[in-house]
């Protein structure tokens, strides 16, 4: 499922990140951090659920489990929660 965010017409991806699980998934995503200037993520889970978190908020802005994707918007601070059994990569 594609939760309602777009990445802009004619994006292409510079990069990927490795596949993090709850074992592995860099402290950073894990505490509040954005994206620079221009620069948009995809989420891609695989396994698991990933909840998503912007800044502040107390209750997810989304909830994402297998098969779902996430647009992440230049800028906006935000902060995951990952499942025990999560599997997603960036």
């Amino acid at each position: 499922m594609n939760h309602s965010r777009n990445l802009p017409t004619g994006s292409k991806a510079y990069a990927k990140t490795a596949v993090f699980t709850a074992l592995t998934v860099p402290d950073s995503l894990l505490n509040d951090h954005n994206l620079k200037a221009g620069t948009w993520g995809l989420m891609h889970i695989e396994q698991g659920m990933v909840q998503f978190f912007v800044k502040d908020n107390i209750s997810p802005l989304a909830a994402l489990s297998a098969g779902d994707t996430f647009v992440i918007l230049p800028e906006e601070k935000h902060h995951i929660r990952v499942s025990e059994n999560a599997a997603f990569y960036i």
